[in-house]
């Protein structure tokens, strides 16, 4: 009664004050619904599924800062018969909810094709546009959108393929919205998704966190806006500033094995990022982190210096490099619990954060259009790409998340496929930290590699050059000796030889025995009494692996366990010898291909303001018409 007692003014204002708290109190994250389906020819990947205009289902990679970019109902209208694109579905502009008449088709603002690090995009500038966008049942109004019609990647020997999906935004350090001025009619506004949903009182945050798992072996995906599962960081966490695709310092790259024997010669190496180049000073090189990205794009002296102890062959045209699946190494590695090892400066010059990607997801497929048959690769990239990148290969292991209020994003070791349930924390405002999960990352892998025992690596070669040509790896297996058969003589001889020295020594110390008492190996080359283990070969065909190895999933479907199972590769068309393409020159830093422009923001009361002028675009589109038959085109640049 006391309460109703109070004049009415002050009673209004506390009731709203309890009400506005609850409401903040009561604000939870959303989670972004992954699609069942796998994308690309060069994974395959996961990818985020959103609905746009009058219900159009779009598969998105996520991962790009402001604009969403997309590939229209227009992009495979080319006459090729391969265009990965529609599996991921177009957008049609015709069929969008908003009214575009005199509007968005008259944006100013066209950004450049490229809209990823790591691998370059060519051909014609995108068209910005607006659209609203579902998002787990969540509609967002407006949403800022970059749309693609003439635009592929560029591969080193200047061939184009089409794209595969286009990219998600997810926002931008202290950007609601972005505005544009049009030809004709009034200025348009557009949404960024989590800054216009935490505008509207709808998400906690204007943040984002993402991993996005893997296909193989099955690692569920996760994207949240306004908050972060924590059961998704293990480990130290990388801390940063402004945007989340800005140049880091890469300290070093190492590999090495986590449990189990080694299938090199080593338990691990390291020294790898700067090896045979003078250029890399021991402070590093500059990296970019990006899901829109699908490779690691790295000097070339690195990704040799990695081959270099791996069953791998250079494609020059493709810039990657592709398993030699009839190597037994390939197996072993591929199955190993062991992994590449990528170190960053975190804020001084002692103190480093690692994130290590299991040569588990380093062994990914690539498709038509960009091979005939279907190969395994290295996901190792030398090609043309506008600077050092860490993609997709790289996200499938590490979280990623960014708080834009605060202008903070965050980068940390993520789990391996055991993951615990969800647990979700939201991040307010001003949140400039994060905390990690207490579970074990070893642990997390569990069951989904093999810890390889003395017998699982013993007698088998050693990982040839990746620059030697196929026909100098091995003779085929229907020729000369079998490995066992070798084996078993080398046995034999080195029996023999030592029974030999043996009876000198012993006739020489106690002249009791004659010639006759000298031990002999028994015909079969396996010294008495003992037992010799033949070394098999590793058959692809049927996927009967060296010791029971587990053998490499190709193309798994998005439901498959982890039992693993491939293919054979037909050697006539597999791993060519590529010359070299040295010298190169390597930077120490690299400026960001695409400078990402702050949109000026509505203000209250006030008319949007015009982005600047043509100067900001960096990207010149390539010259001349679009390719009417990709993977056989090339650019004219």
């Amino acid at each position: 009664m006391a309460f109703l007692a109070l004049p009415l003014p002050l009673s209004l204002l506390y009731f709203l004050a309890i009400i506005s708290r609850v409401t903040a109190q009561d604000l939870t994250p959303l989670e972004v619904t992954w699609s069942d389906l796998t994308f690309g020819p060069d994974g395959p990947w996961r990818a985020v599924e959103v609905t746009l205009g009058y219900d159009q289902t779009i598969a998105l990679y996520p991962g790009r800062e402001f604009q969403t970019f997309l590939l229209t109902s227009d992009y495979c209208n080319n006459g090729n018969a391969t265009c990965p694109a529609t599996k991921a579905r177009l957008y049609n502009k015709a069929q969008s909810e908003v009214d575009n008449t005199g509007g968005t088709g008259g944006i100013q603002y066209a950004p450049g094709p490229n809209f990823m690090n790591g691998l370059a995009v060519a051909g014609e500038n995108a068209v910005s546009w607006i659209d609203n966008m579902v998002l787990n049942g969540v509609t967002v109004p407006n949403v800022s959108l970059a749309l693609i019609s003439g635009a592929y990647a560029a591969y080193p020997d200047g061939t184009w393929y089409p794209l595969s999906a286009g990219c998600l935004g997810v926002g931008a350090p202290e950007t609601v919205n972005q505005s544009f001025t049009t030809n004709e009619g009034p200025s348009i506004n557009a949404s960024l998704i989590p800054g216009w949903l935490h505008q509207q009182k709808q998400l906690p945050s204007n943040s984002f966190a993402m991993h996005i798992g893997s296909v193989d072996p099955v690692m569920p995906s996760s994207l949240y806006f306004g908050g972060y599962d924590q059961n998704r960081i293990v480990g130290d966490i990388l801390t940063e500033t402004d945007d989340y695709t800005k140049a880091i310092v890469l300290k070093d790259i190492s590999m090495g094995v986590v449990d189990g024997m080694s299938p090199w010669e080593f338990d691990s190496k390291d020294g790898l990022l700067a090896a045979n180049n003078a250029s890399i000073s021991s402070g590093g090189i500059k990296v970019s982190v990006d899901g829109c990205s699908p490779y690691l794009t790295l000097p070339q002296s690195t990704c040799d210096a990695i081959a270099e102890h791996l069953p791998v062959k250079f494609n020059q045209k493709l810039g990657l490099y592709i398993w030699q699946q009839d190597d037994p190494k390939y197996s072993q590695i591929v199955s190993s619990a062991s992994a590449l090892d990528f170190t960053f400066l975190a804020g001084s010059n002692t103190k480093y954060v690692t994130i290590s990607v299991p040569f588990r997801h380093l062994n990914l497929t690539l498709t038509q259009p960009l091979v005939d048959t279907d190969e395994q690769y290295f996901p190792c990239y030398t090609g043309p790409s506008g600077g050092y990148t860490l993609g997709r290969a790289f996200l499938q292991d590490a979280f990623v998340g960014a708080n834009w209020d605060s202008k903070t994003w965050w980068l940390a070791q993520a789990p391996g496929p055991n993951i615990p349930a969800a647990q979700v924390i939201t991040l307010k405002e001003g949140d400039t930290e994060i905390t990690a999960s207490t579970n074990d990352w070893k642990e997390s892998w569990s069951g989904s590699w093999k810890a390889l025992a003395s017998n699982d690596v013993a007698g088998s070669q050693t990982s040839s050059s990746p620059r030697e040509t196929a026909s100098a790896n091995s003779s085929s297996p229907n020729e000369g000796l079998s490995t066992g058969a070798a084996a078993g003589i080398g046995v034999g001889v080195g029996v023999g030889a030592l029974a030999i020295i043996g009876a000198i020594v012993f006739f020489w110390l106690r002249r009791r025995k004659t010639l006759k008492d000298e031990p002999q190996a028994p015909s079969d080359g396996t010294p008495s009494g003992s037992h010799v283990t033949p070394v098999g070969s590793y058959h692809p065909s049927n996927g009967t692996s060296q010791y029971g190895f587990y053998a490499p999933v190709k193309n798994p479907s998005p439901n498959m366990s982890v039992a693993y199972s491939h293919t054979s590769v037909d050697p006539s068309t597999h791993g060519q010898q590529f010359p070299q393409p040295y010298p190169q020159q390597y930077p120490t830093s690299y400026a960001q291909p695409y400078p990402q422009q702050y949109a000026a923001e509505l203000a209250a009361g006030n008319h949007p303001t015009e982005l600047a002028g043509p100067e900001v675009y960096n990207t010149p589109a390539a010259q001349g018409s679009p390719p009417s038959h990709l993977g056989q085109l090339h650019s004219s640049h």
